[in-house]
């Protein structure tokens, strides 16, 4: 079978890399696409099997805790700024819950799947696009509900606000790389799972979603190097202020080339390795 690992191999041992059969993995677990798509499936809707809602259990947390915090958040500013910083909030809590799912669950990529890893001869880039999907379902309900908020708040969009398709499509990308390389590393070192768990929550206050950066004018300068601010900005400006962030752009493009070359040549080097880790 094309793409799976159906002979016992030695792993690479000094520095030797596999560029080519890491490349060839990652290509064999795309065409895989009905695989992985109904385990993501599977995986996200078992969470709320036997429920009266089902799924929609996901549009009705997120709805309710951003009724929370616009009800909250938005009755501390004059009545004018309101519209305004209710839609901030809405559209940088939705890319937050998308990018903290993304987070939390890379260093498992691989250690979640141990038990197909060491059973079926599987392309391992399977297990990285499973749990990109996986996030891609619960990104759809709740940007179904961001779509109602923007209705509900008669917040005027334009034209400019279809930059963030492009901008949904390359988060998308990112997530792959940032788990393939997360993944890796978690797979190895067990306590990076704990470290990312930790580390998100301070990241959330330290991310503008509650606060706007002309609120933080002194310490700004620092907080522009989150990562997670360019991530909210490229989707949330073309939206809120109709304009085209292109410093973000630059930033993110940087961010993900970095992190696909050390994913890479990480997923070339171990990647036959990953199976005796478990």
């Amino acid at each position: 079978m094309p793409g799976t690992r159906s002979e016992r191999v030695e792993p690479l041992r000094g520095f030797a890399l596999q560029p080519g059969k890491a490349f060839e993995d990652i290509v064999n677990g795309a065409k895989l696409w009905r695989i992985w798509f109904a385990l993501a499936w599977q995986e996200f809707a078992s969470m709320y099997r036997r429920s009266l809602l089902g799924v929609f259990w996901v549009m009705l947390s997120f709805a309710g805790f951003v009724f929370i915090k616009i009800l909250i958040f938005s009755s501390l500013l004059a009545s004018e700024d309101a519209q305004y910083y209710d839609a901030y909030l809405v559209l940088g809590f939705f890319m937050w819950v998308y990018s903290q799912q993304v987070i939390i669950a890379a260093p498992d990529t691989f250690v979640s799947a141990a038990g197909w890893i060491r059973s079926e001869p599987l392309p391992l880039s399977l297990y990285i696009y499973k749990s990109v999907m996986r996030e891609i379902f619960n990104l759809s309900f709740t940007g179904a509900v961001v779509a109602i908020a923007l209705v509900y708040l008669k917040f005027p969009i334009g034209i400019e606000a279809l930059f963030a398709v492009p901008a949904i499509a390359f988060l998308i990308l990112n997530a792959f790389v940032v788990k393939l390389l997360l993944g890796i590393v978690g797979a190895k070192a067990r306590d990076v799972a704990h470290l990312v768990r930790a580390a998100i929550l301070p990241m959330m206050f330290l991310t503008p979603i509650f606060w706007m950066p002309s609120q933080m004018s002194r310490i700004f300068h620092i907080l522009w190097w989150n990562p997670l601010f360019h991530v909210l900005e490229i989707f949330r400006a073309p939206i809120l202020d109709r304009t085209f962030p292109a410093e973000s752009w630059i930033y993110m493009i940087c961010f993900f080339l970095i992190v696909s070359i050390l994913g890479f040549v990480l997923f070339s080097r171990f990647r036959q390795r990953i199976v005796f880790w478990f």
